[in-house]
């Protein structure tokens, strides 16, 4: 396959119509040819859920998505909050009763309730429970060891 001098050997040099060819430099790339922009920071996981329960626990009162989205103050889409909180209902984190057309949503559960729901599910996923257990108390604090402490001798505080 023959190629012409200069488009598509990379050489420059004069062109077949005796002008001379141009190499475009990297600034004179177009666009759709530039390296893609360098991809937006994604939230940790779990945050978006995090501050919709958070609103939940703060309204003391279920709440329809709509509602949900005034209270976050953030520009997420109404259909967004939506999905997070139909994914919070799988879950069991969240129940819903019909609100007009749609739902309004309730946390089951407290939040010092919901994070002993999961340390459950995380340690129900163990094979090695014990060693899970262990290395869990080998690194809480003094004071948070005391309190474990009070709590399996029944000693409420």
């Amino acid at each position: 396959m023959s190629q012409v001098k200069g488009i598509s050997s990379g050489e420059s040099g004069p062109r077949p119509d005796g002008e001379p060819a141009s190499v475009p430099t990297p600034e004179a790339a177009p666009p759709h040819l530039s390296a893609p922009p360098a991809p937006s920071e994604r939230r940790p996981a779990g945050e978006l859920e995090s501050t919709v329960l958070a609103a939940l626990w703060a309204a003391g009162t279920p709440l329809t998505p709509g509602q949900v989205q005034g209270a976050i103050g953030t520009e997420l889409a109404r259909t967004t909050v939506t999905t997070i909180l139909s994914r919070l209902y799988e879950k069991g984190t969240v129940t819903r009763a019909r609100a007009g057309r749609g739902f309004a949503y309730t946390p089951t559960e407290d939040a010092p309730g919901l994070t002993a729901r999961r340390m459950h599910s995380e340690l129900r996923k163990q094979e090695d429970r014990s060693t899970a257990l262990a290395r869990f108390v080998s690194q809480l604090t003094d004071e948070d060891e005391q309190l474990l402490r009070e709590l399996l001798d029944g000693d409420t505080p």
